[in-house]
Formats: C-alpha cells, sequence, structure tokens
C-alpha cells in the first residue's frame, strides 16, 4: 500500500467518524451539555463555598482575637455558631471575664453606681456561659475547662458542695479525655476543699499600753527636777534649824556668873 492509498483510507475513516459523531451528537448532545454545566456549576459553587468558609473562618478568629470584654466575647459566640471551635472558646473566655468582673466588683463595695453589673449579676451571666460549654457537644478540653470554671464560681460563693461536685465533674472528663493536668489539678482542689470551708478566726487584739510622747517625757523630768530641789531645800533647811538648836545649848544660861 503506497503512501496515496493510506492518505485515502484516513480521509475516509474521518469522514466515517465525522458522519457518526454527528448522529451521535444530535441523538445525545443536549444531554451531554447539560452534564457538563451540571459539573461545571458543582464545581463552581463549591470552590466558592470553600473559599467564603475560609474567610470567614478567618474573620471570626480575627475579631475574636480582638476581643476584651466579656459582652464581646458573648457575642462572637452568637455571630458565629457554625464555626469549629471558635464559640466554645468564646463563651470560656467570656465566663472567666464575667468572673473576674464579679471578683473586681466585690472589691469595690461601697463606691458609687457606675452602671456595671453587679457581683451577683456577672456570676450569673459567668455561671450560664460556663455551662452553655459544658452542655454542648464541645470538644473534652473545653467541657472539662468549663467544669472548673464552675467549680472557680461555686467557691466565689462559699458553695462548697456545688464546688465539689463540680471538681469532680471535671476529673471524671479529664481522666476520660486522658487530659492529665487537668485531672491532677481537680484532685489537688478537691482535697483543699474542707480547708477552704473552714471559717477564718480571727485572734483577740491585745492592749497596748501607751507609749509617752516626747512633751510627757519633758513634763516628768521637769516634775522630777522641781521634786529634787524642793527635797534638797527641806534638808538644808532642817540642817539649820539643828546647827542653831545647837548654839543655843552652848550659851551660858546667866552671864553675870
Amino acid at each position: 500500500m503506497d503512501a496515496k492509498e493510506r492518505h485515502e483510507l484516513k480521509d475516509n475513516d474521518l469522514a466515517e467518524f465525522l458522519e457518526h459523531f454527528g448522529e451521535f451528537w444530535g441523538k445525545h448532545g443536549n444531554t451531554i451539555m447539560v452534564a457538563v454545566t451540571i459539573v461545571l456549576v458543582v464545581w463552581v459553587g463549591k470552590r466558592y463555598y470553600s473559599n467564603t468558609q475560609a474567610q470567614s473562618h478567618e474573620n471570626a478568629w480575627a475579631d475574636l482575637a480582638s476581643t476584651t470584654t466579656p459582652q464581646g466575647y458573648r457575642e462572637r459566640a452568637i455571630e458565629n455558631p457554625g464555626i469549629a471551635a471558635v464559640p466554645h472558646l468564646a463563651l470560656l473566655r467570656g465566663a472567666e471575664a464575667y468572673h473576674e468582673q464579679a471578683i473586681q466588683l466585690e472589691q469595690e463595695t461601697g463606691e458609687e453606681d457606675t452602671g456595671v453589673m453587679s457581683a451577683k449579676e456577672s456570676l450569673e451571666a459567668s455561671e450560664s456561659m460556663y455551662a452553655q460549654v459544658l452542655e454542648s457537644d464541645a470538644d473534652p478540653t473545653f467541657m472539662a475547662n468549663a467544669a472548673v470554671g464552675l467549680a472557680n464560681v461555686a467557691e466565689t460563693r462559699n458553695d462548697f458542695t456545688a464546688a465539689a461536685e463540680h471538681w469532680a465533674k471535671a476529673k471524671q472528663i479529664a481522666q476520660d479525655a486522658r487530659l492529665s493536668t487537668i485531672a491532677t489539678h481537680a484532685q489537688v482542689r478537691i482535697d483543699m476543699l474542707d480547708e477552704l470551708a473552714k471559717p477564718i478566726v480571727f485572734g483577740e487584739v491585745e492592749d497596748i499600753p501607751d507609749i509617752p510622747t516626747s512633751s510627757d517625757s519633758q513634763d516628768t523630768t521637769g516634775s522630777t527636777d522641781t521634786s529634787d530641789a524642793s527635797l534638797q531645800a527641806s534638808d538644808a533647811s532642817d540642817t539649820g534649824l539643828a546647827a542653831e538648836a545647837q548654839a543655843q545649848t552652848a550659851t551660858p544660861a546667866d552671864p553675870s556668873q
């Protein structure tokens, strides 16, 4: 077979293919185009969703990092419910901030009202946020820390019975999740509760003797000097009287004799 015959054979095969392809496309072309379009739309949609989620994660973590107030942490938890770890971490940080605020307000008792939440309200807010984490499907690390937070709140209220229950819960969660540091800390606190529950008894204040001032010392010294001078004058007077009596005794009764 020479080159001319091979070229004619290829032309015939191509023509036959195009003829059959035209028939095939006429029957199934629309279906293929629809399928390709669907695949392309799905791919573009997934890429868009993935990019959107990544941007949402970045924004959520950035917002959480810039938050400093307990109310702000509460808002971050509400705004990002579907982003892993962010809502639970925001609740834990907010609960801790409310707890610190309650302690500070208790120390500032007697100052003028500035519109800030009371110590009781702050403790209630802290307890509520810790409870949300503990009752959720959060990571065991977050749940163990929430139980620790509830125990600390109970201790602040001097409710050592509730504190013991929360410490036991924290220890159990930590042991199940192999969080040895939290488990050990919880056991140490459990062992300390009996001592913490004992009221602090202050000793009686002993009477402190009065310490004379410098003016008192000067007055005392002056009085002593005056007394000594009076005593010396009295002694001198007595000595003079004695000498006079002795002279009268030595003088003769009748000089003419």
